[in-house]
């Protein structure tokens, strides 16, 4: 059997976190960890074997509440939420001073934050308004020490939600008992081991890998992680499970969304796919458009596409100061122009001060990217080409049902040619095909690192796009 995507997201998640922990923090843990009021000593093989199965028993406990704390010389910051090592994902409000501040959802990688602080959003997160970042799993000088410290820690917790088999011998050999405790009742050895639980695959990954100290009931579960990821002192994760499961919760969009089960396409689908591109050519649609497109920066952008003339205008609020500006993109390539944006492309663009680029151009030029990609990609919705049911069938894959703006459709993926070793549910692109015809309603771009982007695309005709004649001869022939 096949090593799977998650187990290799496990040895290289953890082990990039305890590099971070090890090298770029001067971890200090072991000196904290030892002074206790207990005499500290090995291990037992009982409580190593208690200490191994935590893996698997958070990977059955579902929903569970948890809370973080850094320590009081960081600032009084926490978490308050839940962890889903099914998923896996935490989903937390922050908190400063004991005021809430805003949302998180976390999953391995990637951190995205929402500034709502209402009681609702907590169990019914926003739909938009969230940006992403990437985890950090070190504390460069220019790093928040508080961000840095919360993304290590749930960097470590997602990972200890893996059903991969722990070697209790590595645990006997490493562990050391601190003391008998007691937390919400129940009686815990509190142990001192590595993070990864494991060992690494080299003597430099196991001289590397930092410690922490984790509190374990009878039954094996955990009850408490700490850590110190930044020499402060130790943070605090409690799992609390004396709470109420909750239901399920779901990423937010720019997270990949709920969950999929993939399937291969009925038939009814695979002849409603194969029609999506001639149907959608004899149309135009309105486009809203999301991108992230680095830590904490979404790129949006707003206008048409008009497949009939294989066409799209918009105007683009980019990150940054004077980066907005309207953009002219064709099927030979794009043309773009900086000035200030706000709604929608005015219906009479300028006609003089365009660049454009062919699309292998702005390739080579290292303009493009995952913006030139979405686009070029809702341009070819509408190509002549014509597929059949099979083409389809052997190229789709079902992944769940959802809606856009209370329509039903069909989340699928389509894979082009060289990528049919792709894992089912990890294509570039996702698109949303209204149920009921052959219309595509939503196309989800996996970005280069910073979670999901999304062409949401509302059908209707547009002002007449008339493409300036400089735009034209540039990119002619």
């Amino acid at each position: 059997m096949g090593i799977t995507k998650r187990q290799k997201f496990d040895t290289f998640m953890v082990w990039l976190v305890c590099a971070g922990l090890a090298a770029a923090l001067a971890w200090t843990g072991v000196s904290c960890m030892s002074r206790t009021p207990d005499q500290p000593r090995p291990v037992t093989a009982v409580e190593a074997g208690r200490l191994a199965q935590i893996r698997a028993t958070g990977a059955d406990m579902g929903t569970t509440a948890m809370r973080l704390e850094l320590p009081e010389s960081m600032g009084a910051v926490g978490l308050d939420g839940y962890v889903d090592w099914t998923s896996p994902m935490v989903h937390a409000t922050t908190r400063l001073d004991g005021e809430p501040t805003g949302l998180i959802q976390a999953v391995p990688g990637l951190i995205a934050g929402h500034p709502a602080t209402d009681v609702d959003a907590m169990t019914e997160p926003p739909a938009d308004g969230w940006t992403v970042r990437r985890m950090q799993q070190s504390q460069s000088a220019d790093a928040d020490p508080g961000q840095a410290a919360v993304d290590i820690l749930l960097s470590a917790v997602l990972a200890l939600g893996s059903s991969a088999p722990v070697d209790a011998s590595f645990l006997t050999q490493t562990g050391v008992w601190l003391k008998e405790a007691t937390v919400d009742g129940e009686t815990v050895d509190v142990i001192r081991a590595p993070l990864l639980l494991q060992p690494g695959t080299d003597d430099t990954e196991n001289a590397e890998s930092p410690e922490a100290v984790f509190w374990v009931d009878r039954d094996s579960q955990l009850r408490r992680l700490q850590a110190d990821p930044a020499g402060n002192g130790l943070a605090t994760i409690d799992l609390l499970l004396d709470q109420p499961e909750v239901p399920r919760l779901e990423p937010v969009a720019v997270l990949g969304g709920p969950a999929v089960e993939p399937r291969d396409l009925s038939a009814e689908e695979a002849e409603r796919i194969a029609d999506l591109r001639s149907t959608t050519s004899g149309r135009a649609a309105r486009i809203d458009l999301r991108l992230p497109v680095g830590d904490d920066e979404i790129l949006t952008a707003r206008g048409w596409v008009d497949w009939r003339s294989a066409v799209a205008y918009l105007a683009v609020d980019a990150p940054g100061d004077n980066e907005d500006g309207l953009l002219f993109a064709l099927g030979s390539g794009a043309a773009e122009i900086a000035l200030p944006v706000d709604g929608m492309p005015p219906a009479e663009p300028p006609t003089e001060g365009w660049t454009a680029q062919r699309w292998g151009e702005r390739v080579e030029s290292g303009g493009s990217g995952d913006f030139d990609t979405l686009v070029y990609q809702l341009l070819a919705m509408g190509s002549l080409e014509i597929n059949t049911a099979e083409e389809a069938d052997e190229a789709g894959t079902w992944l769940r049902d959802d809606d856009v703006d209370g329509t039903p459709v069909d989340v699928v993926e389509l894979t082009a040619p060289g990528e049919n070793e792709t894992e089912a549910g990890a294509a570039p692109f996702r698109y949303w095909v209204d149920q009921d015809e052959s219309l595509v309603h939503r196309v989800q771009l996996r970005t280069n690192g910073f979670g999901m982007g999304q062409a949401t695309l509302t059908i209707e005709d547009p002002p007449m796009l008339s493409v300036p004649y400089d735009i034209v001869a540039a990119l002619a022939g």
